[in-house]
């Protein structure tokens, strides 16, 4: 079961990260880029729960961080993405998990990506950071998101139920 999960979360996160460097970066829109791999990892977290939102936190902040055009220090965007899935993991009650909360939270978890990474790239003295940019592209990331966020957390919730089937205890 565990090696589904690492397969499933491995190829999830490849994907989003190849999606987003190839396709989403070219189409020009105002603002951020579409942040795939913020909404993938926010989907597992809720599809997996908080364990398994913060390997794939890790496994997308390393490859964003390794990715070519990669702008921040090696390993904040690891950081902020494990924080991301492991408390989305966590926050959200399998109760409350209507369509407009898991919407929000989507788009919540893309905006605090944008912040805490620019927040942790100035604490530790990166120039690159434009705070007068900031709150418009957190905005605009969280606006992407909750137009993917539909798509991709249901995407990713039918696929954890097909390959990863819950196991029956007698």
């Amino acid at each position: 079961m565990i090696w589904r999960q690492a397969l499933l979360i491995g190829a999830l996160m490849l994907a989003a990260v190849i999606v987003e460097l190839t396709l989403l970066c070219r189409l020009g829109l105002p603002g951020a880029t579409p942040d795939l791999v913020v909404v993938t990892i926010v989907a597992i977290a809720l599809a997996m729960g908080p364990t398994q939102g913060a390997v794939a936190g890790f496994a997308g902040g390393v490859l964003i961080d390794l990715a070519p055009p990669a702008d921040t220090l090696l390993g904040v965007n690891a950081i902020v993405y494990i924080a991301i899935g492991y408390i989305t993991g966590v926050a959200v009650d399998p109760r409350d998990r209507s369509v407009p909360i898991l919407i929000g939270i989507v788009g919540l978890a893309a905006g605090a990506a944008v912040l805490a990474t620019a927040a942790l790239d100035t604490l530790l003295g990166s120039g690159r950071v434009s705070w007068e940019d900031v709150p418009g592209v957190a905005l605009s990331s969280a606006l992407y998101a909750v137009i993917m966020a539909p798509v991709v957390v249901l995407g990713v919730a039918w696929l954890v139920r097909r390959a990863t089937p819950e196991v029956l205890v007698v």
